[in-house]
C-alpha cells in the first residue's frame, strides 16, 4: 500500500484509467472510437466505481470549457486523482476546487516485494527492467503481447484498449502473472 499526498493509497483496489479525452470532439475519429463512446465511458466508470472508490485516471481527461469539467466531476462516481496528460490544462487550483487531485508525473510505487511501478501519461523509454510502466498517451497501441512494440513492461490503459473502462489495478497486474 502506498499514499501520495496525504489522499491517494494505492492499493490491488484503486481503478485506473487514461485518455478519456471527454468534451474532444475529434478523437472519435482519430481513435476509431464507437459513435457513443462519451457516453459508454461515463456509463462503464460509474457502474464499476462506486462513489467512496478512489480513481487514478493517466492523463488527458478532458476538453473544452470549464463548464464541461464541472460537469463531469459531478457527474462520475469516486474520488479522482489525475496526472496531468498534454491535454489537461486547467490549474491544480481549479481541479482541486472541483474534487481533482493532480499528482506528479511519473509517480512512483513499490506494490509489493516483486513488483514496483511507475505511473505516468508518456509511456517511459528507456523504462528500467525492474518497473512496469502503466501509462496512457499511445491510444490505440494494443498491450502486450498483441502488439505494443514498448515491452511486457509497458501497460498501455488508453480506453480504446480497455474496453471504454476503468479497471482495478490487481486486474492489470494479474495480466502480468
Amino acid at each position: 500500500m502506498f499514499t501520495a499526498n496525504n489522499e491517494l493509497v494505492i492499493t490491488p483496489d484503486i481503478w485506473i484509467i487514461s485518455d478519456t479525452h471527454f468534451f474532444h470532439e475529434n478523437i472519435g475519429r482519430y481513435c476509431n472510437r464507437p459513435e457513443n463512446w462519451q457516453d459508454l465511458i461515463i456509463n462503464n466508470w460509474n457502474e464499476l466505481i462506486a462513489p467512496d472508490e478512489q480513481v487514478l485516471h493517466l492523463g488527458d481527461f478532458a476538453l473544452g470549457k470549464k463548464i464541461n469539467f464541472e460537469l463531469l466531476t459531478g457527474s462520475l462516481n469516486g474520488k479522482l486523482f489525475l496526472i496531468r496528460g498534454n491535454h489537461d490544462r486547467l490549474s491544480k487550483t481549479y481541479c482541486e476546487a472541483h474534487a481533482v487531485t493532480l499528482l506528479n508525473d511519473p509517480l512512483h510505487v513499490d506494490y509489493n516485494d516483486r513488483v514496483r511501478l511507475v505511473f505516468s501519461h508518456h509511456p517511459i523509454v528507456p523504462l528500467p527492467d525492474d518497473l512496469i510502466n502503466l501509462h496512457g498517451h499511445i491510444h490505440n497501441a494494443p498491450p502486450p503481447p498483441e502488439g505494443s512494440n514498448l515491452g511486457r513492461h509497458h501497460i498501455n490503459m488508453s480506453v480504446e484498449v480497455r474496453e471504454y473502462r476503468p479497471w482495478r489495478l490487481k486486474e492489470i497486474i494479474r495480466q502480468l502473472e
